[in-house]
């Protein structure tokens, strides 16, 4: 007796169909975003992050300030008593560590600012709207060749920011 042909039945179609979006989801996010993408989204979270505070600085008529290091920043706000304090919020919206093969570099009025531990933050954002004149860039530690990708925030007096990549 010769059975007639058969096809595939849904369960097994919608099995192949789950097992090719389970492969394809891995594939996607193993690939991940390339150096220039990662830098990008360090710039604009920094970006993002002053204006943020900038606004913030305005409505609750605080002075705010950006303490840069080495392996990030921080946001303080300027207490009655003349100290650098944390504002009052959550972790992730007053301090941000920066991957391990990312570098950080501070301009303050057109000249290097350091970088290393002080009590003060080298960019301030005045409850007027003004701030200090500050660039920052971030650029890839194991990449230190002229041609490397880099990521430029900038603010100017008027506490207009603007961001974008370097470009060569």
């Amino acid at each position: 007796m010769v059975m007639p042909p058969r096809g595939f039945t849904l369960m097994e179609i919608m099995v192949a169909l789950v097992l090719i979006g389970i492969l394809a989801s891995l594939a996607v996010l193993s690939v991940g975003g390339g150096p220039r993408d990662r830098l990008a989204q360090e710039g604009q979270r920094l970006a993002t992050l002053v204006e943020l505070q900038q606004q913030e600085a305005i409505l609750t008529g605080e002075i705010r300030g950006v303490q840069f290091s080495p392996q990030g920043y921080a946001i303080l706000s300027l207490d009655e008593q003349g100290a650098w304090t944390p504002p009052d919020a959550t972790d992730t919206l007053i301090r941000h560590a920066l991957p391990e093969d990312m570098t950080l570099s501070l301009w303050v009025d057109n000249r290097p600012a350091p970088l290393e531990k002080i009590n003060f933050p080298q960019v301030l954002l005045l409850n007027s709207g003004e701030a200090t004149e500050f660039v920052a860039v971030f650029g890839l530690a194991d990449d230190p060749s002229p041609n490397a990708p880099r990521y430029r925030v900038a603010g100017d007096a008027m506490g207009r920011l603007t961001a974008g990549e370097v470009a060569r």
